[in-house]
């Protein structure tokens, strides 16, 4: 029961959206008997199950690491300021 407990623990939000999906179209097919839904139960449920996901990282995008850049810069209003003294 303990690694039942360490197993479930270590899941994300994605593997239980993806369980839950799983587990819907699996009650679509028992009720439809559609074959469409036992393949996306299968799917699904094999994506949760084993943690895969986007093959060869296609998920991934493309963020540059550098994030101390600054690309603006902007300066504080001040209506009594004069034009003489803005630069």
């Amino acid at each position: 029961m303990e690694t039942i407990k360490k197993y479930f623990s270590a899941w994300d939000a994605a593997r239980v959206i993806k369980a839950v999906v799983a587990v819907g179209l699996l009650i679509g097919y028992i009720v439809t008997k559609e074959s469409l839904y036992a393949f996306g139960a299968a799917f699904f449920g094999f994506q949760a199950l084993l943690n895969i996901g986007c093959p060869g990282g296609a998920c991934t995008s493309n963020v540059p690491e550098n994030k101390e850049k600054q690309v603006m810069k902007f300066d504080k209003y001040e209506p009594n300021k004069q034009k003489s003294d803005v630069q």
